[in-house]
Formats: C-alpha cells, sequence, structure tokens
C-alpha cells in the first residue's frame, strides 16, 4: 500500500473509532407509550364526579369514598372498569377507583407498586353480613354514639379508614335513615367501631344523587348483628 494509501486508511479508522466511542456514551431516549415517558407509570387524574366509591379490588367491598376534585393517581390498565390507584383528598392510599369517574392525563410518577387485593382481615374485625353484592337487613338503634345531624337521621362518614386501628372518620355524610330504620349492613371496621352500610333509600346511583354507602358508628346497631 502505498504512503498516500496507508494515511487515508489511518484516518478513516480513527474516524470509525470516534463514532464508536460516541454511541457508547450516548444517552437513549426513554420510550413512550400512550404519550407518557415509561418513567412515568402513573397518571394523574381528578374525580369528576360528585363520588365515587373505593373498593378493596375491583367490584369487590367498599372501603371508602373519593369526591368531587380529588386528586388520583392511576396506575396500570383498567380491570373490570376499576384502576389501581393513589387516592389524594383525605385518605392518601392505594385502593382500587371506578375508572369512569376520572378524567385527565398528566404524567406521574409511580406511587402505589404493583396492583393488590386489600385481605379482608385487614380492614374488618371478621364480622361480615350479607351477600358477595349486598348487606344484611338490620334495624338502627340510638346507642350511646349513634349520634344524628338534625336530631332523627343519622350521621355517617365516606370515609374513617377501616384498616387502621384506631380508625379515624372524614367526610361527613348527612344519611337519610332515621334511627330504627332499617340499613344493609356489610362488616364492621377492624378496631371494631364502625360498620360499613347501604342505605336502600338512597337507589343503585354512583357517583350522583345521595350517597348509598358509608360508615355508621357500631352503636347504631344492634350488639347482635343478623347475617
Amino acid at each position: 500500500m502505498s504512503r498516500r494509501g496507508k494515511s487515508t486508511f489511518r484516518r478513516m479508522n480513527a474516524l470509525v473509532l470516534g463514532l464508536v466511542t460516541v454511541a457508547a456514551g450516548a444517552v437513549v431516549p426513554l420510550a413512550v407509550v400512550g404519550g407518557a415517558s415509561t418513567a412515568d407509570a402513573a397518571l394523574r387524574k381528578r374525580v369528576d364526579t360528585d363520588y365515587t366509591l373505593l373498593r378493596r379490588a375491583p367490584r369487590s367491598y367498599v372501603i371508602g369514598t373519593a369526591y368531587r376534585d380529588w386528586t388520583v393517581d392511576v396506575h396500570g390498565e383498567q380491570d373490570a372498569g376499576y384502576r389501581w390507584a393513589r387516592v389524594h383528598g383525605d385518605l392518601d392510599n392505594c385502593l382500587w377507583i371506578y375508572s369512569g369517574a376520572l378524567s385527565g392525563d398528566a404524567a406521574q410518577a409511580d406511587s402505589c407498586g404493583a396492583a393488590a387485593t386489600m385481605p379482608v382481615e385487614q380492614f374488618t374485625n371478621g364480622q361480615i353480613g350479607g351477600s358477595d353484592t349486598d348487606g344484611a337487613s338490620v334495624a338502627t338503634v340510638a346507642g350511646a354514639a349513634c349520634a344524628t345531624w338534625d336530631g332523627s337521621h343519622i350521621r355517617g362518614y365516606g370515609n374513617v379508614r377501616p384498616w387502621e386501628v384506631p380508625s379515624a372518620p372524614s367526610a361527613p355524610v348527612d344519611g337519610q335513615v332515621a334511627v330504627g330504620q332499617t340499613v344493609q349492613w356489610r362488616y364492621v371496621s377492624r378496631d371494631g367501631r364502625w360498620v360499613m352500610v347501604r342505605d336502600p333509600r338512597a337507589g343503585d346511583t354512583e357517583g350522583v344523587g345521595r350517597q348509598g354507602w358509608y360508615f355508621v358508628p357500631r352503636d347504631c346497631l344492634p350488639a347482635q348483628l343478623p347475617s
């Protein structure tokens, strides 16, 4: 090979080596899925209905309520119309929420991890009434800690964090169940202080109108609960 040819060969080698070095040190851009970087494993949404019920798993026990304009960070895909999500508001906990009650799609970092089902022993004291989808009928009573909001109708709560001991009520509900009237009781909270009930007068709506599922003090129900 001539001297000129050797010089050209050396320059080409140097150029190739430089390109390889740059490529090795380059930052590969993150893949984009659905308009959000894969570094963002959640989408920030908000509740755009008056309220929506929160569950321990899709189409399972109601364990709380989210209200209009609450922030919700959803994770993963829908499951039977529900999304695994961090619900903010007065809960700041990862639960299942109805997807149809939410709007928005801002990217957000993962804060819940893999979707999970909350075991019944985590949010109840073992007392469970009714069928898989509804509670057992029972008449309310005027126990010592059974407060009313108007002198006759029982004060309920949208949230009590039934998995905590002790629990802490929030989001008061001015229910339409008068002392002595019946409700469908579903379960007693882990600390034994609250009962999740359904007011049959509220109908079957979720998100608009009167809230039907909520917590009442354990003292609003008799000592012996029917199954």
